[in-house]
């Protein structure tokens, strides 16, 4: 589950940060517009744990992980879509909430997820994967930018949202209130 998971994240979340000013230079938008907006909406980063603080605990941490991606999808569409700059801004934003949002609690729920006595070790390799993703990632969204130009880019990541979803909707054990001595056993 976890394996799936962070390839997907990688390509989704990163691949969103890195490659947003190509993007939008793709799609017409000048180079310091783009590097502007990008700028603006990584400014909006310290705010999705902010947020996140209000129902961290509160909620089952795999469903904000799955309510985080699918409308974290739907904005990155969304942004594939839009040439104005205030809905750029506004979709970019709120890709980047969600993305904040999923990195704070995957972070806190695959610790819950292993006995202490292999928790770093299990953590360290399947957070591994993630790395190898982003090797990878790059040339495969290069590849989509050049063949499918920046709708299509972003359609690949926004897809990738529905990976990370789907292991945790279909596979993650509940953790909310329970002793991590009860998860592990």
């Amino acid at each position: 589950m976890l394996l799936i998971f962070h390839i997907a994240q990688t390509i989704a979340l990163y691949g969103f940060a890195n490659w947003l000013p190509t993007f939008l230079i793709q799609q017409g938008v000048t180079v310091s517009s783009s590097l502007g907006f990008a700028l603006t909406i990584a400014c909006v980063m310290p705010l999705g744990p902010l947020l996140a603080m209000g129902f961290a605990d509160r909620i089952e941490r795999k469903w904000q992980i799955v309510v985080a991606a699918v409308t974290g999808r739907c904005r990155g569409l969304a942004l594939a879509q839009t040439r104005t700059p205030a809905l750029i801004i506004l979709f970019g934003s709120a890709v980047t909430l969600g993305a904040t949002v999923i990195s704070l609690n995957f972070h806190a729920y695959q610790s819950e997820l292993y006995p202490t006595r292999i928790r770093a070790m299990a953590i360290g390799f399947v957070y591994s994967s993630s790395r190898v993703s982003g090797v990878v990632s790059g040339f495969l969204i290069a590849f989509m930018l050049r063949h499918y130009g920046a709708d299509g880019a972003l359609t690949f990541i926004s897809a990738r949202w529905v990976w990370l979803r789907s292991p945790f909707g279909l596979l993650g054990p509940n953790t909310r209130g329970l002793a991590l001595e009860d998860i592990n056993d």
